[in-house]
């Protein structure tokens, strides 16, 4: 199963990817024409985020050729590390995602406040994310059915991450909506989350048709009764469950969203209600997110066979 650092380091650094490419993303598609989001809008905790990836990189990298020459990471070496790293598709898929994260930190540095960095940015943090499917059980795929399940992957990869974006965005608007209300207007709000709800559908739509997809190239949806008495079976269960979680919240939101876009309420003590409803249900959709996250890291570490 690996050991609790590098389940801590990967889980860390697929949070940092999906947050990445999903935050920047959905600026761009949903809100880069809304007046009262400013260009500046959390780009403190965004620029954070992406120092912090390349980092998270590098050392999940060093800890998991640890893991596989079966020896502590203080006796590697350079001449191990650099055969695992040029040797290997995994290092191959590393080098390529440590340089389109530096490239995109330094479109974000740039271009402060410009939505052309922001764009570069994106699509630097989405390419980084596609790597993640040149490891683990997407990449144990040979041939042409290897190439088709590493696209699989990326799509799934694409479509969690935007959603992951969304939720993270509007928990952020409605958070500074209520405490500041004559910056952030509880109506226009309301109503982009009500613009949202197509694209949402497809988003999990596409998540949940890759996934199943995964699933099948994996272990095969025939092995499905063997496969979920393994310790790989109970977390896919667990994980399953959590996304599960997350669309009930999901479908809450939009609800919310669509009666108050729907109806225009004025009065400012209902829009206060209606958000503070909106805050708990995507926190703890965003809560659910988390502990798939978590799941998905350790799952990528385990063999679907391994009784």
């Amino acid at each position: 199963m690996g050991s609790l650092a590098e389940q801590g380091l990967r889980f860390a650094h697929y949070g940092a990817l999906l947050c990445l490419f999903g935050w920047t993303a959905f600026r761009l598609l949903k809100l880069r024409h809304m007046e009262w989001v400013s260009q500046d809008e959390g780009r403190a905790a965004l620029t954070l985020v992406a120092i912090s990836a390349p980092l998270l990189a590098v050392a999940l990298m060093l800890v998991s050729i640890a893991a596989m020459m079966g020896a502590p990471i203080t006796s590697l070496d350079w001449p191990m590390i650099e055969a695992m790293i040029i040797g290997t598709e995994m290092g191959m898929a590393f080098l390529m995602r440590l340089a389109l994260l530096i490239a995109g930190l330094c479109a974000l540095l740039a271009s402060r406040a410009g939505r052309q960095g922001t764009l570069i940015a994106a699509m630097c943090f989405a390419g980084a994310l596609l790597t993640l499917s040149w490891s683990g059980h997407a990449a144990a795929t040979e041939a042409g059915l290897g190439l088709f399940h590493r696209l699989n992957n990326a799509v799934h990869l694409l479509a969690t991450s935007l959603w992951l974006g969304a939720i993270c965005w509007f928990l952020f608007l409605t958070l500074k909506a209520h405490r500041q209300p004559d910056l952030i207007p509880a109506l226009p709000l309301l109503r982009v989350m009500h613009g949202f709800a197509p694209l949402g559908v497809g988003l999990v739509a596409a998540a949940a048709l890759t996934g199943v997809i995964n699933a099948q190239l994996i272990f095969g949806l025939e092995n499905s009764v063997s496969v979920l008495t393994t310790p790989y079976g109970i977390l896919l269960i667990a994980k399953v469950l959590s996304v599960g979680m997350m669309l009930a919240f999901g479908a809450h939101n939009a609800r919310i969203g669509r009666r108050a876009a729907l109806k225009g309420e004025s009065d400012k003590s209902e829009s206060s209600i209606t958000l503070s409803r909106l805050r708990r249900s995507l926190a703890g959709e965003l809560m659910m997110a988390v502990g798939v996250i978590g799941l998905v890291a350790v799952l990528g570490m385990l063999s679907p066979m391994t009784m």
